[in-house]
């Protein structure tokens, strides 16, 4: 960690930025979060309807 910011300490924000988007697996980790986040809310709206149906059903 000490040598990347080292490595990193006379780039300016713009250049650090420009090499973290073509950073081999940054992709991957951007899919990651989107297919977390999904999961997440997806199983929120199952916990919704799930309750909804137990609610007509009088249960």
């Amino acid at each position: 960690m000490i040598e990347m910011m080292r490595a990193t300490a006379g780039r300016s924000s713009a250049t650090q930025r420009a090499q973290r988007l073509h950073a081999p697996g940054s992709n991957r980790h951007i899919n990651m979060r989107k297919a977390v986040g999904f999961a997440i809310v997806t199983s929120g709206f199952a916990v919704i309807a799930a309750q909804a149906l137990q609610h007509a059903l009088g249960g």
